[in-house]
């Protein structure tokens, strides 16, 4: 998967730690990566193996996104767009927590929590 004109909002490196793979975000040390509906994450192989990330969710059963073989020293982008966002469940104004895995390693886990715009509409105050 490919980036909107090479911009990316957030990268997470894949590493590998007392032998398990981890996911983190880089400048920052939770776990869960805060993002909006529209950014587009990075996910770079810091590990020596190549690793695929898929996300929990699945839709026809399918992953909501798929990153592909990523090889050590490469990089797979990833848009969270409107569309994923809804298939996830997402709602106009709400929270969702997307998590991901690599398909090689079981005991990995990576979250995405996604946030979406104010839905239009009343103004605040105005009830």
């Amino acid at each position: 998967m490919s980036s909107v004109d090479g911009f990316v909002d957030k990268t997470i490196d894949i590493i590998r730690h007392d032998d398990k793979i981890e996911f983190r975000e880089r400048g920052n040390d939770e776990r869960r990566t805060t993002i909006v509906v529209g950014q587009t994450i990075r996910w770079e192989n810091k590990d020596a193996r190549p690793h695929r990330l898929v996300s929990a969710v699945e839709i026809d059963g399918r992953p909501l996104f798929d990153t592909g073989v990523i090889r050590p020293g490469e990089h797979s982008d990833v848009l969270i767009d409107i569309d994923l966002y809804s298939k996830a469940g997402g709602k106009p104004a709400n929270v969702i927590s997307i998590t991901y895995h690599s398909t090689d390693a079981a005991d990995s886990r990576g979250e995405l929590q996604v946030l979406s715009a104010a839905r239009r509409g009343r103004s605040p105050g105005r009830w």
